[in-house]
């Protein structure tokens, strides 16, 4: 590895800390090593911080449940990356197409000396698809197949101090964006054009690249929650919602917000008004010690007691922190099934996600916040309302 600490966003002490959390977690569910392929785990044990992952079976990292260094495997053109980034841990490079990832990974745990150990997969993560994680089971020799995304990903979801500092500067990107929204959004504009308005002032603030691309519809299309900005064009009377996330270090920000170009009709403001009444309803409910899923079943009681109970398919939130395509959450989500607890330093987005299929109407409502003893502390500033754009 290269000896400039320029790129790195943590200590090595921070990292040193972060393994032997895992190695605690590793020895309590008797496992003896973890391969993980995903960007976000790689990135939050060593360091190692670029967009390789698309390539499938290019990049893997041994962690194993002894003091030993964690091996990071990855393809020879990505070394240079690696060197700019990589805080902790072995290198091992090889040439994709040459080699065989699973091949190399049963060598580096033999090296180690956990070869026929129990060993597990980041079997949920975005990068380990059912051919991949085949084919290493089938060269570690491991029936068993064991998930280690959601064991080792939960150490995620409890921001250092560090990675507050991150998620707030990335808040500020979010912020300059949501500016944009609200001040560039017009007749005669495309959904384009003002997505591309929002990326630009956020890059142009010192954003990163975000996770999900920027989702933005407008008009008859506005009950698309997840919609990719069109062609078309903003007209009067147009409800427009976005949804996008400031970055830095790879923490992400999300915001989002709802404006109407011209007079609301009475649905738009009953919708507004219910929105904003079940947001606040399931931010009441966010304490520490509290079942994240109380925060889901709040909100979806107040829509119900409001007759907009069949306007809100979506859950209520997710939890944030250092993320990669193709998904800017964790391992929280905060929906009525979840039994996990909120805890002191959980980063998360919560939204009011309004849609009614009857009329073909819909709005974003929400934003993200940090979990403080003293309960959640909103980060951006996008306004939980409707705003009325002349």
């Amino acid at each position: 590895m290269g000896n400039s600490s320029e790129f790195f966003a943590f200590t090595k002490q921070e990292h040193r800390s972060r393994l032997d959390a895992a190695r605690q977690i590793m020895d309590e569910s008797d496992l003896d090593a973890c391969v993980c392929t995903s960007p976000e785990l790689l990135y939050y044990f060593t360091g190692y911080d670029a967009h390789t992952h698309h390539a499938i079976g290019s990049q893997a990292l041994v962690l194993t449940v002894s003091e030993n260094e964690p091996v990071l495997i990855l393809r020879d053109g990505d070394v240079p990356q690696a060197d700019e980034t990589v805080v902790v841990g072995e290198l091992r490079p090889f040439r994709l197409g040459a080699s065989d990832l699973g091949e190399l990974v049963s060598e580096t745990l033999s090296k180690r000396n956990v070869a026929g150990g129990r060993v597990a997969l980041d079997l949920s993560g975005p990068t380990m698809n059912g051919a991949l994680a085949q084919s290493i089971a089938n060269a570690i020799g491991i029936r068993e197949k064991l998930d280690c995304w959601m064991l080792l990903g939960k150490l995620r979801t409890i921001l250092s101090v560090a990675e507050e500092r991150y998620l707030r500067e990335a808040t500020a990107y979010a912020n300059a964006g949501i500016d944009v929204f609200y001040a560039k959004a017009c007749a005669g504009i495309s959904e384009i054009e003002l997505a591309a308005e929002i990326e630009y002032a956020m890059r142009s603030a010192g954003s990163d690249y975000p996770a999900i691309p920027t989702w933005l519809a407008s008009g008859e299309r506005g009950y698309c929650q997840h919609a990719m900005a069109s062609p078309r064009r903003l007209g009067p009377g147009d409800l427009v919602h976005a949804e996008f996330a400031g970055v830095a270090r790879r923490y992400q920000s999300v915001t989002m917000g709802s404006l109407v170009l011209g007079e609301p009709n009475a649905r738009m403001l009953e919708m507004a008004e219910g929105a904003k009444l079940a947001f606040d309803a399931g931010v009441k409910a966010a304490r520490i010690g509290v079942r994240i899923g109380d925060m889901e079943i709040a909100y979806r009681d107040m829509l119900t007691d409001l007759g907009l109970g069949d306007c809100c398919p979506m859950r209520f939130g997710c939890g944030l922190s250092a993320a990669y395509p193709p998904v800017w959450e964790n391992q929280i989500t905060i929906q009525h099934e979840c039994d996990d607890l909120l805890e002191a330093g959980m980063a998360f987005y919560i939204h009011s996600s309004m849609q009614s299929m009857d009329d073909r109407t819909g709005m974003l409502l929400g934003g993200s916040f940090l979990m403080t003893r003293d309960g959640p502390e909103r980060l951006d500033k996008a306004p939980i309302e409707l705003i009325v754009i002349d």
